[in-house]
Parts: C-alpha cells; structure tokens; sequence
C-alpha cells in the first residue's frame, strides 16, 4: 500500500511539472504576441506614418511564430498585400485633401450623366464665386452641391482626426470630383485597414493574456 501511494505522490508530481511548464510556455507566448501586436499597432498608428520596414519585420514574425493560429494568419495574410506599396501618414492625407479641394470645387457640377461644356462652365463660375465655407452643411437632397457638401463634411472630420469618417464621405462623391480623389481615397482605406488590422490583433493578444 505504502509502495502505490509512492508511486502516486510520483506520477502526480511529474503531472504538476508537466502543467507549469506547459502553463508557463503559453504565459510567455501569449506574452510575445501582445509584444509584437503591440508593436504593429503603434508602427501602424506612427504620426508620421507607418514605417514600411518595422511593419514587414513585425509582420513576419507573427507569420512566422504564430503560423497555426487561424485568426492571426488570416489577418497578416490580408495585410501583405496592404503593405505591397508605402502607406502616407494621416497628416498626408490631411494635406493631400486640402490641395484636392479646388480641384474638385472647379468641376463640383461635372458628373458621369452631364459632363459637357455647360457643366463644366457652371463648375468654374460657381468655385469662383461661391465663398469657401467649411461649414457647408446643405445637403445634396435639400438642394446644395452634393460635392461642396462631402468635401466639407470630409476636411471636418479630418480635422477631429477621423479618417473613417472623412474617408465615408469622400467615397459618396461622383463624377469628375470622385476621379480627382480615386488615389486618396485608395490610400486612405490602405491606412484604415492596417489600424483596424493591427487593433484586432493587439484586442487578440490582450484577450490570450488574461484568460
């Protein structure tokens, strides 16, 4: 009797062993993935802007550490080909959008059903003698200029540092002002991608570090 309580003190010792190191190698993996994520997340959301090389290398090392896990591989996955070019920094895109403005006021009437001469007439005529006001609030329904109105409603929200936003209402202009926007609007959802990207995997890892 004595000999099987022996052998059970053994086994259940051996067993404890066992559960701590297992346990302690998931505390520092889980603590290496709110590392890195960490890191991701504030290259990502750099004032001035994302550094192309910190991204790849912390990138590479989730890919590569965390290779079996789903959430993380789908994520850095979509990522990749985010980060194929440089992404500008909020600040550019502010600046970006302010020298598109008059661009944009000068053909603000030309659409894809009336693109003519008479329209792009109206469009210079009204740029030129319609005072800039950026807190143009009618809307396209009540009669305003469906371009005034998003490019204000756009520049406001920059201004709050809400690029979600801004990027919403530049995505409802049409015609010829949405042509001139095409490449912001492209980077400005590269940008929005990465953070969200990079906060759902830092939210992931402080998930994993206190479970």
């Amino acid at each position: 009797r004595r000999s099987h309580i022996v052998i059970y003190i053994t086994d259940w010792k051996q067993w404890y062993q066992r559960r701590v190191r297992g346990r302690f190698a998931e505390v520092l993996t889980s603590r290496r993935l709110l590392n890195l994520s960490t890191a991701l997340y504030e290259t990502a959301n750099a004032a001035a802007g994302p550094d192309d090389g910190k991204l790849k290398e912390s990138l590479n090392c989730l890919r590569s550490e965390f290779s079996g896990d789903p959430l993380i591989d789908s994520v850095t996955s979509a990522l990749t080909s985010t980060l194929s070019s440089p992404l500008p920094s909020f600040h550019t895109l502010s600046e970006q959008l302010k020298e598109l403005e008059p661009r944009c006021r000068r053909v603000a009437l030309v659409t894809d059903s009336d693109c003519g001469m008479g329209s792009h007439v109206a469009s210079v005529a009204m740029a030129t003698l319609t005072f800039r006001d950026d807190d143009y609030d009618t809307k396209p329904e009540d009669g305003g200029c469906a371009t005034f109105y998003h490019l204000s409603k756009a520049q406001s929200e920059m201004r709050a540092n809400n690029l979600d936003m801004a990027a919403r209402h530049i995505n409802q202009m049409e015609g010829e002002p949405r042509s001139i926007v095409t490449d912001w609007l492209r980077d400005a959802r590269a940008l929005l991608e990465l953070q969200q990207s990079a906060n759902v995997l830092l939210s992931y890892a402080k998930l994993l570090n206190h479970t």
